[in-house]
Order: C-alpha cells, then sequence, then structure tokens
C-alpha cells in the first residue's frame, strides 16, 4: 500500500467516503491545483531514519519523502511482508538482539509523519510502546507517548543483532540517499550499523 493509500483509508475511517470516482479526480485535482498556489498540502510525508528520542528533527536522522517515492514504498511493502519475521525475533528476544521497534504514519491535518515506536511488546493482536522519535510537523503526539499500533499499520520494523541492523527497510533507502557527511554523522549517531 502506498503512502497516498494509506492517507485514503485513514480518511474513509474518518467517515470521508467518496463513493464516485469522478468525485475523486475532482478532489485530487482539486489539492493539486491548490499545492501550486502555495496552500498547504501532504504531497510529501516526514519520516525518521532510526528511533533515537535524543535526536532532534533534522538531517541526517530526519528526510521529507514524496508520496510517491517507489522506492519508500516497496521498502514499505518489504517491511509487511516480513513482519512474520519481526514478530518471531521479538518473541525470542536473543540474548544478542536488542532494540525492536515498528514505524508508524502518524495524521495531523496535512502532516504525515513516520514515527518509530520502541519499548516494544506484542499482545498477540496489536503492538504496544512509546514514540521513540521527537516528532516535527505533529501536535497531536509526542516523544514518550504511548501509543498501540495494529500490525496493518506498520509501515517499517527493526532490530539490532549484535551491532548490525535487521529490517529497517525504510532506512536503508534514506541511508543510501544521504551526502557522504551526513552518513557519516547518522554512522556517529547510531548504535548500529548499516551493511
Amino acid at each position: 500500500m502506498t503512502y497516498l493509500q494509506e492517507r485514503k483509508v485513514f480518511l474513509s475511517s474518518v467517515t470521508l467516503q467518496f463513493i464516485d470516482t469522478n468525485l475523486m479526480k475532482i478532489l485530487l485535482n482539486t489539492l493539486f491545483i491548490f499545492s501550486l498556489c502555495g496552500v498547504a498540502s501532504a504531497a510529501t510525508e516526514s519520516t525518521h531514519m532510526a528511533g533515537r528520542e535524543n535526536k532532534a528533527p533534522g538531517p541526517p536522522g530526519y528526510a521529507s519523502v514524496a508520496d510517491n517515492d517507489k522506492a519508500m514504498d516497496r521498502a514499505v511493502r518489504h517491511a509487511r511482508k516480513t513482519l512474520g519475521f519481526f514478530l518471531a525475533a521479538l518473541h525470542a528476544k536473543k540474548a544478542d538482539d536488542s532494540g525492536f521497534e515498528v514505524k508508524k504514519a502518524f495524521v495531523d491535518g496535512n502532516n504525515v509523519e513516520h514515527l518509530w515506536i520502541g519499548e516494544l511488546t506484542f499482545d498477540g493482536k496489536n503492538f504496544h510502546g512509546t514514540v521513540n522519535n521527537k516528532p516535527r510537523d505533529l501536535h497531536n503526539v509526542k516523544l514518550g507517548q504511548v501509543v498501540t499500533v495494529a500490525p496493518r499499520d506498520i509501515t517499517d520494523w527493526m532490530f539490532v543483532k549484535s551491532g548490525q541492523l535487521i529490517g529497517g527497510y525504510t532506512t536503508r533507502v534514506l541511508y543510501a540517499r544521504l551526502s557522504p557527511q551526513d552518513r557519516a554523522i547518522f554512522n556517529k549517531e547510531a548504535d548500529f550499523k548499516i551493511e
């Protein structure tokens, strides 16, 4: 599911249902025109590379991503497809495994920000944990807030095994796009290695 599709699902859950596809096309065209005129729209979303509660929003740990970013869409699909592996590792919690986190998109008006959730537990139905990034554009969620996340809402997952990042598919996409200087800063701040 793409970021734009996730937004549509969210809007429909708030009872904004569009039955006529022509009406949807008109609405999307109108939003596009408004965005060209400078009216706020959600053409991009924000995401954090890794759950680091002490990292302030900004490069290199924070990035804006277009709704139609195919590499990010593939990363999200892969994370969802492999969620069973993550659940097995979370359940096993081997001695050299740490830093279990999932990522979820949070929405506040036109702002969408993908935040990492740490201190993670799974009750067989939902994940429970605390927001592990300081939101940049959101006012309805904060660092350290306790949240519940359904598996269908996960946009990524990660854990660290013997110092190596496991999962973190969106993180890997963003990491590959960093400048050499920002990559060096990220490597210094991160508590894992990306290979």
